[in-house]
């Protein structure tokens, strides 16, 4: 059965940025989506198969770091994120199955470039003042927590169903209510196992996700496996406002790139 990395060439490729993109991922939660999937868009030439690949390869990720450290998730914040995400994603998977490649691309640009110059704004700021995830200003305002996290699980789920990059609404969220560092995490790669679980179910409705595509994604599943390992270790050796820098830097010039037409 053809898969879309049957050439050696894009095999190794997508070898390698699924190893880039899980490091990322454990290291700091986010931003793996943003990466792999605009450096995927690149080398393969449908975004729907990119997007359920990268979704199939993002289990074990989130499985194998909240086993050391689910601890430190915020349930409670789930509870108010995952219905909305869940409404999110029904949209995001039709308009995914509905749209064409290239407008996909450029819209997808679009999304990963703000978001990555967010990110690098935040992290700008956060060093500036010292207020990285700091403890001391974690969750000061419950109420206000519960409201904003139905638009940001809704935005998340849009974006995650139709890109696989859900992640720039709920950093924004979970940065301006100061979590710590290990909850950050640790809450942030619950929240994606919860979406990855929903999507994996529309996926298979719509047709999205099919047998070669599986076969696919555990094709790169070693790749994906050393990723894990080393962001697992370099997510106690690495200043993590260092990495962020690096990481939003990175997602912008990917976002530019995907506007700008780079493409296979």
């Amino acid at each position: 059965m053809p898969t879309p990395i049957d050439s050696t060439a894009v095999f190794v490729l997508c070898s390698a940025i699924l190893a880039l993109s899980q490091l990322i991922y454990a290291t700091i939660g986010f931003g793996a989506g943003l990466v792999a999937v605009s450096l995927l868009a690149m080398v393969l030439p449908d975004l729907a198969d990119a997007v359920v690949i990268l979704m199939v390869l993002t289990f074990a990720t989130e499985v194998w770091v909240l086993a050391h450290h689910w601890r430190h998730v915020r349930g409670r914040l789930l509870l108010w994120l995952v219905p909305p995400m869940a409404v999110g994603l029904w949209f995001g998977t039709e308009l995914l199955q509905a749209g064409t490649g290239v407008g996909l691309k450029r819209a997808l640009g679009a999304v990963v470039a703000a978001a990555g110059l967010w990110f690098l704004w935040q992290e700008r700021k956060a060093a500036g003042r010292g207020l990285l995830n700091s403890s001391n200003d974690s969750i000061h305002n419950k109420h206000a927590n519960r409201w904003w996290s139905m638009p940001a699980g809704f935005a998340s789920g849009l974006l995650g169903g139709l890109f696989g990059t859900g992640a720039p609404p709920v950093v924004m969220l979970f940065k301006g209510l100061r979590l710590p560092k290990a909850t950050f995490r640790s809450t942030m790669l619950s929240y994606f196992l919860l979406m990855s679980v929903v999507r994996c179910g529309m996926y298979l409705q719509s047709g999205l996700l099919s047998r070669r595509l599986a076969i696919a994604a555990a094709c790169l599943l070693p790749a994906g496996l050393i990723g894990i390992w080393l962001g697992m270790k370099l997510h106690h050796r690495i200043a993590e406002h260092q990495f962020g820098m690096i990481v939003s830097t990175l997602i912008v010039v990917l976002g530019f790139l995907l506007l700008v037409g780079i493409e296979r």
